[in-house]
């Protein structure tokens, strides 16, 4: 299984209800046996949310895990369970404001 930062966590994204609005920054680590797999696509499409790449490392051969900046926006709830979901597919995700001292 994979991590969710513990310095930030899910409280980073402030969550007041299930029901609010809200943005984050997230910077997610996509094992590399999920290559060929529509991970991010699934973002919006399961959960609504609206998903910006910002940055991406990502090697053709597929030999590598993926590293992936995204801007998340979307119900806060939903941005919370889409998260969690990506950790059980062994990703690692940390979550921020996107400052240069977050991850």
């Amino acid at each position: 299984m994979g991590t969710l930062s513990p310095r930030l966590g899910l409280e980073a994204l402030k969550l007041r209800s299930a029901q609010g609005k809200t943005e984050t920054q997230v910077r997610l680590r996509i094992p590399k046996n999920y290559h060929g797999e529509p991970i991010i696509s699934n973002l919006v499409s399961r959960y609504g949310l609206r998903v910006n790449i910002q940055a991406a490392l990502l090697g053709a051969d597929g030999q590598e895990d993926g590293w992936f900046d995204l801007g998340i926006s979307g119900e806060a709830g939903l941005i919370g369970e889409a998260l969690l979901d990506l950790v059980e597919l062994d990703a690692d995700v940390w979550i921020g404001s996107g400052d240069e001292d977050d991850p």
